[in-house]
């Protein structure tokens, strides 16, 4: 945090002493290549830090960022995604079908890690043709066996 403090006092400073020397520069060249010249000795003082910060400085200055491992948490975040991607469609079709209902849908990573649809759990009050006509969308489309498939009323 002291590292942040000094930069914004040293860039404020020389923003300052700049502001001052080009207020009492003369019109003309001498006051464009003193525009560039303070331009320059701006930039200088913004990257300062860069050039004296050490690993450790970086590490203090950005402190817990989440570590990220890879094909795992990407691979959790993508059957999160598909799960809940997949309930939206049993819900959709059941609303088709005109349910008003809920679902939760499990997956399974393959031998590849791509996650496979393997349980249907589907909260509402069907009757019992919209329920057959949705555990048999859900088993052509889906891919999940009617004996994978849970109705529940609520």
């Amino acid at each position: 945090m002291e590292l942040l403090r000094t930069w914004i006092l040293g860039v404020t400073a020389a923003s300052m002493v700049l502001a001052a020397a080009q207020a009492l520069m003369p019109e003309g060249p001498v006051k464009r290549v003193g525009r560039l010249t303070a331009g320059l000795i701006l930039t200088l003082a913004l990257l300062q830090p860069l050039v004296s910060l050490s690993g450790e400085d970086l590490t203090n200055l950005v402190p817990d960022l989440p570590t990220v491992t890879g094909k795992e948490e990407e691979g959790s975040a993508m059957q999160a995604i598909i799960e809940q991607e997949l309930a939206a469609y049993i819900v959709d079709k059941g609303r088709a079908l005109g349910a008003d209902c809920a679902a939760s849908v499990t997956c399974v990573p393959d031998e590849n890690g791509v996650p496979i649809p393997r349980r249907a759990v589907v909260t509402g009050l069907l009757t019992g043709e919209q329920r057959e006509a949705l555990s048999a969308a859900i088993a052509r489309d889906l891919g999940i066996p009617a004996d994978a498939q849970s109705f529940r009323e609520g």
